[in-house]
């Protein structure tokens, strides 16, 4: 569309099917993306230094977005330098395609993480919005005490309320009120009765954080296979790895990682709640660190604004975004884009399958480019 656009008195050069303009935009680069809409032989080059400045893809379903990932985002960032970690949430956009593959309850779940769902899950162990109380504080105490990791669901339940049971007896000896340490182990109770084995099951899994980086280092990808999960077990475990990797940059460390995350917005919805606003605020403090110490975010959804869409402080951190077929519920953000890109909003409504608006840092052309890619 950007070609018709034409100012009065502009210098105009023409070129025909053989010529190639893409490459008078970055001089030297190896780094392509796709190509011009209708011209194949045009591979769009992209600016490399931009790349942990991350990157969001936009798209209803339909519109190409995990082809768009497989066959051009991943293999650039892996010829950029960069090792991957690809969350996927349904288990098959990317888990049949890469190696290796981790399943979901192979994953080793960090204390604080578990004890925030089992919080979530007894309403803080029958003490609501308190946050401290002496019933979390043993169960807490009995997650970083007990062996109960990679044991079966049964024996791993037992093992923790057990001890969380002696450590309340402790504490209530002390007490000169008995009816007290009573209520404490009531609500023990009351609070096991929902932390089941089936619950329990979810966070058996033994495979660390600092694995899962390794083997993306050693590997170059490596897939976190979510499909036989509840969400909030999905965002404990995302939760988990990408807390891992904040505290390796807080260290100073760089990492030349690119973490994808599919299906954005059931981390970070347009109003996070419970789990979501820990995930939600985790990926901003990623972005904001990443761009520093080699950290490149990617995320898919299939909105970009409001109810099906990204949280808005999430999405202000991806500066470059691929656009493909919207829903119309995205209209008012799509005109948004138009005023600022001479994009037509209606062009956006109704994009072909595989056709994106490439914008933004790693764009070199100071207007959006239309591009499409071949899936081999």
């Amino acid at each position: 569309q950007n070609k018709l656009i034409i100012a009065p008195t502009s210098i105009v050069e023409l070129f025909s099917d053989e010529d190639d303009p893409m490459k008078l935009l970055s001089k030297g680069s190896d780094l392509t993306i796709g190509h011009y809409w209708g011209k194949p032989n045009w591979r769009v080059p992209i600016l490399k230094q931009y790349i942990n400045y991350h990157i969001g893809i936009f798209g209803v379903t339909g519109s190409g977005k995990s082809y768009l990932a497989r066959y051009e985002i991943i293999p650039l960032l892996r010829k950029a330098g960069y090792s991957l970690i690809i969350m996927d949430w349904k288990g098959s956009d990317y888990a049949p395609y890469f190696e290796p593959v981790i399943l979901l309850d192979k994953i080793k779940v960090d204390d604080f993480t578990v004890l925030s769902y089992f919080s979530q899950l007894t309403k803080n162990f029958g003490y609501h919005g308190r946050e401290e109380n002496p019933v979390a504080s043993a169960f807490e105490r009995a997650l970083r005490t007990v062996e109960w990791r990679g044991r079966n669901p049964s024996e791993a339940r037992d093992l923790l309320y057990r001890k969380a049971k002696s450590i309340l007896e402790l504490e209530a000896s002390r007490l000169k009120k008995m009816e007290t340490g009573q209520l404490w182990l009531e609500r023990l109770d009351a609070s096991f009765e929902l932390i089941t084995e089936e619950e329990i099951e979810k966070f058996l899994g033994t495979m660390e954080p600092w694995e899962i980086l390794a083997e993306a280092k050693d590997k170059g990808i490596v897939v976190i296979d979510m499909s036989k999960g509840e969400k909030e077990q999905k965002l404990a475990a995302f939760y988990s790895i990408a807390r891992y990797l904040k505290r390796l940059m807080e260290r100073k460390q760089r990492l030349d990682v690119a973490l994808i995350i599919d299906e954005g917005p059931q981390y970070a919805p347009w109003q996070p709640k419970g789990l979501e606003r820990e995930t939600t605020d985790l990926i901003i403090d990623l972005c904001a660190l990443g761009r520093s110490y080699g950290l490149s975010i990617v995320i898919l959804s299939q909105g970009m604004a409001g109810e099906i869409g990204l949280n808005s402080a999430v999405r202000r951190n991806l500066n470059t975004q691929f656009i493909g077929r919207i829903h119309p519920l995205d209209f008012e953000e799509a005109q948004k884009l138009a005023a600022s890109y001479y994009i037509s909003p209606e062009t956006l409504l109704t994009l072909p399958e595989g056709h994106f608006y490439f914008l933004g840092r790693m764009n070199p052309s100071p207007t959006p480019l239309l591009i499409s890619f071949e899936i081999s």
